[in-house]
């Protein structure tokens, strides 16, 4: 049986609001979204690490990555009949976007022979949202065929592989009614915003991935679609969000949660 996990970026737009944000999740958002077990049977937390500067920019998110995983999203409570969550304590102060995907890559480039005790690993998870109007097929040619292949040329890469995204209509998340109508439904709009591709590159350290991407690159091929002049050439914040986390999750809070302390 296959294994799918949606992989939530977030971002904190304001500060003064991050006590408010984490008494929210701890206390209304996990335990609201818990009540989807055992159809969501994994759900993660990683704390984003800080990024190298040269990294940061409008699409990396800082704040908190998630994952929930089950078996088929589309069988899940609340998919026929929305499950409403406890609304955010302050509003317009995340930004959060969410990628589909196969739990198990469907390509794995690099670095699948070493164990774990091998390296320190820094992971580089970066989603892709081709360009609206490119032709999608003909844009994840280019990533398979050629820049893949110069992405492997990257020295200090330690591990590398890709998920193509899964097509799924509207939110796979249980969400409140009401906010899904408010302004038309567009506070929910990136819920909604469908992503290609989410790939992970694996460093060692920060200057390991300054030393690959900045001061010594290969020579990577610009595509004719492409919305930026940088790697991996989509516009940041639009066509390409990322982020730098640690092996380890923070928090399996399938496993682990406990209520908060008073």
């Amino acid at each position: 049986m296959t294994m799918e996990k949606m992989v939530i970026f977030h971002n904190l737009l304001d500060e003064n609001a991050r006590p408010a944000m984490e008494r929210w999740f701890r206390r209304s958002h996990v335990p609201d979204v818990l009540t989807q077990y055992p159809w969501t049977n994994r759900y993660l937390l990683y704390r984003p690490v800080p990024a190298p500067k040269e990294a940061i920019d409008a699409g990396l998110y800082t704040y908190r990555i998630h994952e929930n995983w089950a078996y088929d999203f589309h069988e899940r409570r609340g998919s026929k009949g929305l499950i409403g969550m406890t609304p955010e304590p302050c509003d317009n102060v995340i930004k959060a976007d969410i990628v589909h995907i196969p739990a198990e890559p469907t390509e794995d480039f690099l670095g699948s022979d070493w164990s774990y005790e091998q390296h320190p690993i820094l992971r580089w998870v970066i989603a892709y949202r081709y360009p609206i109007g490119a032709d999608k097929e003909e844009c994840d040619r280019f990533f398979l065929e050629t820049q893949a292949k110069e992405i492997m040329k990257m020295p200090g890469l330690i591990r590398f592989f890709s998920h193509k995204a899964i097509e799924f209509e509207g939110s796979p998340l249980p969400i409140t009614t009401e906010d899904n109508k408010e302004e038309g439904g567009k506070k929910l709009a990136n819920f909604m915003r469908h992503w290609d591709r989410l790939s992970e590159l694996w460093f060692e350290c920060n200057d390991d991935w300054t030393n690959a991407l900045i001061k010594n690159p290969p020579a990577f091929t610009k595509p004719k679609w492409a919305s930026s002049d940088r790697f991996p050439f989509l516009k940041p914040g639009d066509d390409f969000i990322h982020t730098f986390i640690l092996e380890s999750p923070d928090n399996d809070f399938t496993k682990t949660f406990s209520p908060l302390y008073y």
